[in-house]
């Protein structure tokens, strides 16, 4: 197999891709971009002479890619995708697939037309817990969900931590509506069962302590939003974005047929499966990770997304999340945003009929400041 050469964009987050990345036989990482200079620098002391450390995209792109790996702003990884697509390059975006209806539209016309791979490298469904969700679901012995449920929270306790990841007042975690930040929420529901939503609706949830919490620097005081959905078999989801609460962590529960299957509330990484009959099982889920997962990030989901991401590459495997999926997860934020804002349900489109995702087109109203520093949707309710 010819070797595949892969680019980075975004050396902060980009660097937990580097080493697994580059140690998978048939791929090399030859090309990691940043804006930042000050990240640059970090990048040549640990990434060494062999890979070009670049400040754009399209720097990176003249050296010659296969593949990029979109680790960017959240807010900006479809503009990206679609210029390298256009340059025949694969794309991996590594947060969400598109800010607005409109890039939805713009970055999927672009898959079909160049014919380029396209996958969301959702590391939430590969960790413990959540693998195991998935597992146990689609053996099928608790039957088809009918109600399901997943929190993420996160919360920021000191000003040190704001000002690592808001260093400042125009940073996208400023505005970004918390219930736009669900893959790892909705995601998972999406990739355990292989179910899709087909309407939302959303509530922020308002709180009076935050700007106390934030430094002073995240414009959206809000502590984030919850949405319900129906989704296409019928059952109804319901999942937080990014919650900025305690205590910190991740759950998932799928109420099926036949019985529950959810992680710990405790440890997201055991099980609890409780069935119909009255059987009950408390249980740590048997993981095979190699030695180099075992030291990535995330507890080893990291290491797992890269190895699915080389798979994917190589014509191994589908992704959870191909180009569909993908924006259909953008478009569930979305619209929860939307109906929080004006107190509606909002249906999310075919995106696979052509005719029905035409009124996706040129819908760029955003609740991040334009490169003209003006906002085209609210990002938080009147509070």
């Amino acid at each position: 197999m010819k070797e595949i050469r892969i680019g980075i964009l975004g050396g902060r987050r980009g660097s937990a891709y580097y080493e697994p990345i580059a140690k998978t036989n048939g791929f090399s990482v030859v090309a990691i971009a940043d804006a930042n200079p000050r990240i640059r620098e970090e990048i040549r002391e640990w990434a060494g002479e062999a890979v070009a450390v670049c400040e754009s995209l399209d720097e990176m792109l003249d050296v010659g890619l296969d593949a990029v790996i979109l680790s960017n702003f959240f807010h900006q990884h479809a503009p990206f995708a679609i210029r390298a697509m256009e340059a025949g390059v694969d794309v991996i975006s590594e947060t969400t697939a598109a800010m607005t209806p409109g890039e939805c539209l713009d970055l999927l016309e672009c898959v079909e037309r160049t014919g380029r791979r396209y996958m969301l490298a959702a590391n939430c469904p590969e960790m413990i817990g959540p693998g195991e969700l998935t597992r146990v679901y689609q053996s099928g012995e608790m039957g088809e969900v009918l109600y399901a449920e997943a929190e993420y929270f996160h919360p920021l306790l000191t000003d040190k931590e704001v000002l690592s990841i808001v260093p400042t007042p125009e940073h996208w975690r400023s505005y970004l509506p918390g219930i736009y930040y669900n893959m790892h929420s909705l995601g998972v529901l999406m990739a355990s069962t292989g179910l899709e939503p087909r309407e939302v609706c959303g509530m922020e949830i308002a709180t009076k302590s935050c700007e106390s919490r934030h430094a002073g620097l995240m414009k959206n005081k809000s502590a984030g939003g919850v949405a319900l959905y129906k989704m296409d078999n019928g059952s109804v989801f319901r999942s937080t974005g990014w919650c900025k609460m305690g205590p910190d962590g991740k759950w998932f529960r799928l109420s099926c047929e036949k019985g529950t299957v959810e992680t710990e509330r405790t440890n997201q990484d055991r099980i609890l499966l409780r069935k119909n009959s009255g059987e009950t099982s408390l249980y740590d889920p048997m993981v095979e990770l190699t030695e180099e997962e075992k030291a990535t990030g995330h507890g080893g989901a990291d290491g797992r997304t890269c190895r699915r991401i080389c798979q994917y590459l190589a014509g191994e495997r589908e992704p959870d999340f191909d180009i569909y999926k993908s924006v259909i997860l953008s478009l569930a934020g979305i619209y929860a945003h939307l109906g929080n804002l004006d107190g509606k349900t909002y249906r999310i489109p075919d995106v696979r009929d052509k005719t029905d995702r035409e009124i996706l087109r040129g819908d760029d109203r955003s609740p991040i400041p334009n490169e003209a520093g003006k906002l085209t949707l609210a990002y938080q309710k009147d509070m």
